[in-house]
Parts: C-alpha cells; sequence; structure tokens
C-alpha cells in the first residue's frame, strides 16, 4: 500500500483549479492556510505517509482527505492534499 500511495504522491501533478468559492490551494500553502481555504472544514482524515519511494530518497509526507460533501445543492468531489515537510514546517506539496 505505501509503495501504491507514493507512486500516486509522485505520478499525479498538482491540479491548479480552485475549489468552489475559494481563493485556490497553491504549492507552499501551510496546514493553515489550507484550513482557511477550506472553509475551516478539519479533514475526513489524515495519513502520514512515505512519499517517493520509487526516488532514490523517500520522504514523509502528510495527506489530508476531504470526502465527497454536498454545497449549495452540488456535490463537491473528493479531495486529498498532500503535505512535505520543509525546515519543520508541512507545506503543500500538491493535491489531487
Amino acid at each position: 500500500m505505501n509503495k501504491m500511495l507514493g507512486v500516486l504522491c509522485l505520478g499525479l501533478a498538482a491540479c491548479d483549479s480552485s475549489l468552489s468559492g475559494h481563493r485556490p490551494l497553491q504549492r507552499g500553502m501551510t496546514e493553515r492556510e489550507v484550513t482557511e481555504v477550506r472553509g475551516s472544514r478539519v479533514p475526513d482524515s489524515i495519513m502520514m505517509l512515505t512519499c517517493g519511494t520509487a526516488t532514490p530518497t523517500p520522504f514523509p509526507c502528510k495527506v489530508y482527505v476531504y470526502d465527497t460533501t454536498l454545497r449549495g445543492g452540488q456535490y463537491s468531489p473528493r479531495l486529498s492534499v498532500v503535505f512535505e515537510n520543509l525546515r519543520g514546517q508541512w507545506v503543500v506539496l500538491q493535491w489531487l
């Protein structure tokens, strides 16, 4: 499973679409900034993983998972935000 998630972390590029009614996610955002972008919504789950397992230097990563929700009469798709630890702070690497 870790291998599959590592490939997922590396294999998908960050999308540049915005979240409905909010400013878009951006690489380098902190956990607090992502929480603000998501309207203070708490993630449905948080996973600690090892990303980059197919590279010479795997690294720890954190994934916030927001499950599908009903907003304004429309379903918002599931969102996974992948963070990496840079100098002791978790920042957005990509989102899927």
